[in-house]
């Protein structure tokens, strides 16, 4: 603890930067330091932890591992004393705070709608601040103090010993293609039918990509031709929309976009799930309020299946 009193919001605030830029110079125009100020900073931080964080090289500041690790917790410092700042001046206000959530895109035609449906009409609480990535970002993003909870899967290769996981939903898949493809007219379809045609996948190791692999060699069947891979779900959409491209989507966004009439639904069930989804939290003992009370209401909106 003596150790951690001598460190200095300005000390964190270049070690954050510096991870980022890899330049001293860069870093010190940016925290308006002079460099000869900033090397000093970084030497007095240094000298604090007892290890070198940063290694001068030809092309650049290159990070320890002791600076990889002090970078981090400095931007989770520097963010929460942000938010800190933030909620104070929304007490003031009267204002309730904001809750930054993040959110894998399953969650959102669903379950989500109906949760900021029901606090919109209630006509109180906090701000709420959506992330819409997949679930390595977001849990990247909540240990980086970037998010407050997230509702995503867990991702093995990730950190999550500071972060718990509540399982919600069960989520299937769904084969789809334009409304006008001519598989859709078809009934007796199986997966060596659609082998022959285009596929855009999404990137490996997601677990879509994972699952549509795992069907295929069950059956026995290469992959199929795929010349785009994409997380986005909006584009894979909007291009299997406009060709005769095939592509599997979470049922839940299937089912909004099929209610537009740009895709549908292609007669070939799949016989696997994406895992369930669920809110991933921060282990604190003592939760903010205002997110308890947004877990809740997702918590409500989860239990009452889909709409």
């Amino acid at each position: 603890m003596a150790t951690l009193s001598r460190l200095r919001f300005k000390q964190l605030a270049l070690v954050a930067s510096l991870i980022e830029t890899r330049n001293l110079h860069n870093s010190a125009r940016d925290l308006n330091l002079s460099q000869p100020g900033a090397t000093k900073l970084l030497k007095e931080v240094e000298r604090t932890l007892g290890v070198d964080l940063f290694h001068r090289t030809g092309k650049g500041m290159e990070p320890t591992t002791f600076g990889v690790a002090v970078a981090r917790h400095a931007r989770t410092i520097l963010s929460e004393t942000a938010r800190l700042k933030s909620q104070v001046d929304a007490m003031m206000r009267g204002d309730l705070g904001t809750v930054r959530l993040g959110a894998i895109m399953e969650a959102v035609p669903d379950v989500l709608t109906r949760v900021f449906s029901t606090v919109m009409a209630e006509g109180a609480g906090p701000l709420v601040n959506l992330t819409v990535s997949t679930s390595d970002h977001l849990i990247a993003a909540m240990n980086e103090g970037q998010l407050d909870l997230a509702l995503g899967r867990p991702v093995e290769h990730l950190d999550m010993g500071n972060i718990r996981f509540e399982p919600l939903w069960l989520e299937e898949l769904s084969i789809v293609a334009a409304a006008h493809h001519p598989l859709i007219s078809q009934n007796d379809l199986s997966l060596d039918t659609l082998q022959r045609f285009e596929w855009i996948l999404q990137p490996r190791p997601s677990p879509m990509r994972t699952s549509i692999e795992l069907a295929f060699a069950r059956a026995g069947l290469p992959l199929p031709v795929n010349r785009l891979e994409t997380a986005s779900m909006l584009m894979t959409t909007v291009m299997i929309s406009r060709s005769d491209l095939l592509a599997v989507l979470p049922r839940s966004v299937a089912k909004f976009y099929i209610e537009t009439g740009l895709i549908a639904e292609v007669a070939v069930q799949l016989d696997g799930f994406i895992g369930r989804y669920g809110l991933l939290l921060p282990n604190k003992d003592e939760p903010d309020p205002a997110i308890e009370a947004l877990v809740r209401q997702i918590q409500l909106a989860a239990a009452s299946g889909p709409s």
